[in-house]
């Protein structure tokens, strides 16, 4: 049964990294082309995002338990930070750079879940830490300069999502797994509103205006959908930092599908393709991939 269960919860977290690469082309593509804000791109994807948690409210019907709906609702809140400075990071670089440089916080979670939730740590499990690490180290290097741009982004994006991913963690341990998902998109709602005031209004005309921008973005938040429920479960049944493990093989699959678009579809995602930095991205993707191995 055991083996089972060590099955299920990484085919969650395969097919949710899959479903999370998609989703993080198509936000490239939509900022790049459609949404030159990041604040009112995030407004309308959380306001797409309701179309599917109404849908899932209707079927659920998830239940009010006090106070953990109200912790979902503020951890929700808590989602909406993290992803702004994501947005702005792949706005200012590079996706497949940002989304090596994105999985350092694997690191922490790694860390805290032994510390705060009590979960082993192998010697090979710290190896595995220690790659990650280190390719995130390549990833941030550039020939013109020491750092990248995004990395400004990408610090408190690393600290926001460890915190939200132990509080999830802790929340699934009383909570189930739709109500998690339905009750925090609530708070997802919540935290964007004050968007509206900043263009936001503009941003959302123009997207009902649009039904390129429209269609995208519903694209986006199906894919986004998928691999929050499929992660929601994997969390809910496998160890914390083995989970996002898995998760952390996005950027490998991030820089495959990237090759593979631009030999099809030339110019329709920027991205350094010259050799070196070729290299440089691969060494790093493939550390995470090593990495990835030996925490699992």
């Amino acid at each position: 049964m055991e083996m089972v269960s060590n099955v299920s919860w990484i085919l969650l977290a395969l097919f949710g990294t899959v479903s999370f690469t998609l989703a993080g082309l198509l936000d490239k593509l939509i900022l790049d082309r459609y949404m030159q804000e990041p604040k009112v791109y995030l407004l309308c994807q959380v306001l797409a995002q309701q179309v599917f948690a109404m849908t899932a409210f209707a079927f659920i019907r998830p239940a009010f338990l006090f106070p953990d709906s109200l912790f979902a609702v503020a951890l929700g809140s808590l989602q909406v930070l993290p992803t702004v400075y994501f947005l702005r990071a792949i706005k200012e670089d590079e996706l497949s750079r940002v989304t090596s440089l994105e999985y350092f916080y694997v690191v922490l979670v790694f860390i805290l879940s032994a510390s705060l939730l009590g979960e082993s740590l192998p010697a090979r499990n710290y190896a595995g830490a220690a790659l990650i690490l280190l390719s995130s180290l390549i990833v941030a290097y550039s020939p013109d300069s020491l750092t990248t741009p995004a990395l400004r982004h990408i610090l408190p994006y690393w600290v926001m999502n460890t915190i939200y991913y132990l509080a999830m963690k802790c929340l699934l341990c009383s909570m189930g797994e739709w109500d998690m998902y339905i009750w925090s998109t609530f708070g997802n709602l919540a935290a964007v509103m004050p968007f509206l005031r900043s263009g936001g209004a503009a941003g959302l005309s123009m997207m009902a205006s649009n039904a390129q921008t429209l269609c995208s973005i519903l694209v986006e938040e199906a894919f986004q959908f998928l691999g929050m429920i499929l992660f929601i479960f994997a969390y809910a049944s496998g160890p914390l930092a083995l989970v996002n493990g898995v998760g952390a093989l996005q950027p490998m699959m991030t820089f495959i599908s990237i090759l593979v678009i631009r030999s099809v579809y030339s110019g329709i995602i920027e991205e350094d393709t010259c050799r070196g930095a070729v290299m440089r991205k691969f060494s790093a993707v493939s550390m995470v991939a090593l990495g990835i191995y030996f925490i699992c």
